[in-house]
């Protein structure tokens, strides 16, 4: 009768409300069921630690860059060529603490012949120059894994639709870059500064040369700062690995080629200022102390001047590369 009733005047009474009503609670208490015990099956709790700041982000960044580079077998290799130099320097100074206590003659005799084993500033300045030609061709190849990717895979767009600024991004990546020069320069520096220390069979080395350490922390600094801004630019707008190659090549192959020819022909030294690598040279030399000449230390200011300008530019032409990238939150 009800139904009939419904069918003729076109109103539902009450109660097929309250059915209805009381079908979708049912339902809905149901949906939540499923919902839990899906959750409960897929083993998800709910985060009871405490939640760290926004800016620790930078550093899970820069390991899983490491992860990548290592995951390389041309890294491998690279960085095969860059521990021969220092297996050769490390060998090299124990034989000759070996020979100095038996004849100290032969000892002086040493350091005569080889100006890299002396313990002196000058000698850890050349080892980290040295490594510092191996590195640079280690960062031709990796900042296509680590920066060049993200452009062009997308995993830029993946980043920043995470909670995390593109300031974050860009100090993580950062500090992979920095870690891999570290490694290869500042690290084995002061591994050979301590066999030394310790193969002199006195404290007297490190109290006296306590500004040898300076150096070498200051030196790697002013490298693992000024490549990585530069790296970072370049593979930014170059993502690709034969750009990225040629046009780290042309910093670090034909400005100091160009540099010395206008240095040559016009009799001027500020021509040597385009010369990047010479310029973080002469501010490692200056950390260890061992810039004496009067016209090095009159183009100091100059050399630093250009690698801070050097490192501006880069930033400068780093965020709009980020800023571009559109990202769906």
């Amino acid at each position: 009768m009800t139904r009939k009733w419904q069918a003729v005047t076109g109103f539902s009474s009450g109660i097929d409300d309250r059915e209805r009503e009381i079908a979708v609670n049912v339902q809905t208490r149901e949906a939540a069921r499923e919902d839990r015990d899906a959750v409960r099956q897929a083993e998800y709790r709910s985060w009871s630690h405490q939640l760290h700041p926004a800016w620790r982000v930078c550093f899970p960044l820069a390991a899983t860059g490491l992860r990548l580079v290592l995951r390389r077998k041309l890294f491998w290799l690279l960085l095969g060529l860059a521990a021969l130099n220092f297996l050769f320097l490390f060998a090299t100074i124990y034989l000759r603490a070996q020979v100095s206590a038996e004849n100290p003659g032969v000892a002086r005799f040493v350091d005569g012949v080889l100006h890299s084993v002396t313990g002196e500033g000058r000698s850890y300045r050349d080892f980290m120059f040295a490594q510092g030609t191996v590195t640079m061709l280690l960062l031709a190849f990796a900042g296509e894994v680590l920066i060049g990717g993200d452009h062009r895979q997308g995993g830029l767009t993946f980043y920043l639709s995470r909670r995390m600024a593109a300031w974050h991004y860009v100090l993580g990546k950062l500090l992979s870059i920095a870690a891999l020069v570290l490694l290869t320069t500042t690290v084995p520096a002061l591994i050979l500064f301590l066999q030394y220390g310790l193969l002199t069979n006195s404290l007297a080395y490190f109290r006296d040369n306590w500004r040898i350490v300076v150096g070498i922390l200051g030196y790697g600094a002013v490298m693992a700062a000024s490549l990585s801004l530069l790296l970072m630019a370049l593979a930014s707008w170059f993502p690709r690995t034969v750009p990225l190659v040629m046009s780290w090549a042309c910093v670090f192959v034909l400005l100091p080629a160009v540099g010395a020819l206008l240095s040559e022909v016009f009799d001027n030294r500020h021509w040597r200022l385009i010369m990047f690598w010479r310029n973080i040279r002469m501010l490692g030399t200056w950390c260890f102390g061992a810039l004496t000449r009067e016209q090095d230390l009159v183009m100091l200011p100059w050399a630093a001047g250009v690698v801070v300008a050097v490192g501006v530019v880069c930033l400068l032409a780093l965020f709009p590369r980020i800023r571009a990238v559109k990202v769906v939150t």
